[in-house]
């Protein structure tokens, strides 16, 4: 007589399916999906003078202020910074789990880190909390927690040659290993930028745009030349990529702008730099990666480390690109002007 599986069988063989998917799914996707930071800026406006008090004199208006081209938070306000990891940017794809990251922070200029709290997930995205202390340009880190995974072979051969790895390629060449699901370390990190302005009243002020783009010192990270804030439609944007500190040379990095066909590619000189012309106005999502093969000494940093073939490091830079600079006003013509007529008496 044939027994019909218990309740609890079913049950254990569903999971093991749904596990074997979600394995699937990872590997499939690990390679393709990218992880950025985008901090949500409410436009800077002119804050209205506060109600006069009873029986008192009423407040002066506050002075007109020129906004700021880009958005805009002031100092001593909250903001949230959005973290999401998705195949189409701009458009989220799935939350980090909040376990998953292992450092989050905001840095202006000088100043110590602070740290970005109260993640939790909403949807595709996990929304963090950045209280802004001090003024000026505000540069965004986040660090995940390394993941092991295996990434079938024909997914990790593609993501080799989208990432300009040729040593990684050619070394699985040579071992016969093109055919060979990898076995893999990610380090993941993304970087973005605030701009932070002086509140209401303030006697001290500093302008956002006066700052420059420096490391945070994340394994892996793209750094920009200049002011990351004052980019326009048709500049060239410088951008350096530093492992561990150091430039890294030969890699590639893309530029992925919302709507455009295909990322433009530039690969980094013997400084570790790529020039990326700026097509379009809007945001910008800069990425690149870093695969070396794991040695020996890499099985005593964990437990995800002692089958791992591959290390791969992935870094992101978000940026917003302005319209194009207005035409310059034609000069006033030099020179003595003719002397003007006399009217007829």
């Amino acid at each position: 007589m044939r027994r019909e599986p218990t309740r609890e069988a079913t049950i254990g063989r569903l999971g093991r399916v749904i596990a074997l998917v979600w394995l699937w799914l990872g590997a499939t996707g690990a390679t393709a999906a990218q992880t950025w930071l985008h901090p949500v800026l409410p436009e800077s406006v002119v804050k209205a003078a506060p109600a006069p008090r009873r029986g008192g004199r009423a407040a002066r208006p506050a002075p007109p202020a020129r906004p700021a081209p880009f958005p805009t938070a002031a100092s001593g306000e909250t903001s949230f910074v959005e973290v999401t990891t998705g195949e189409g940017y701009p458009e989220p794809g799935s939350a980090v789990p909040p376990e998953k990251i292992e450092r989050s922070f905001a840095r202006l200029g000088e100043g110590r880190p602070m740290p970005l709290t109260g993640a939790r997930v909403d949807g595709p995205l996990t929304r963090l909390e950045a209280t802004w202390l001090g003024q000026g340009l505000a540069s965004l880190g986040l660090l995940l927690v390394p993941e092991g995974r295996t990434v079938e072979a024909a997914a990790f051969e593609t993501f080799l040659r989208e990432s300009g790895a040729r040593e990684a390629l050619a070394l699985r060449a040579k071992k016969k290993e093109t055919r060979k699901p990898a076995r893999v370390v990610t380090i993941e990190s993304a970087r973005a930028f605030a701009g932070i302005v002086a509140p209401p009243r303030a006697t001290r002020t500093a302008d956002p745009a006066a700052g420059r783009d420096e490391a945070l010192g994340l394994p892996l990270e793209l750094v920009t030349g200049g002011s990351p804030l004052t980019l326009r439609a048709g500049d060239v944007l410088t951008a350096t990529l530093l492992l561990d500190g150091r430039p890294l040379a030969g890699a590639l990095v893309r530029a992925l702008a919302p709507g455009a066909e295909a990322a433009l590619e530039a690969e980094t000189d013997a400084h570790g730099t790529a020039s990326i012309p700026l097509e379009r106005e809007g945001r910008l999502l800069l990425s690149a990666a870093a695969v070396r093969r794991t040695e020996k000494a890499d099985r005593t940093r964990g437990e995800i480390w002692k089958k791992a073939d591959w290390e791969v490091r992935r870094t992101t830079l978000e940026l917003l690109v302005l319209p194009k600079a207005p035409p310059k006003a034609a000069p006033a013509p030099t020179g003595k002007r003719p002397p003007a007529k006399k009217p007829p008496r």
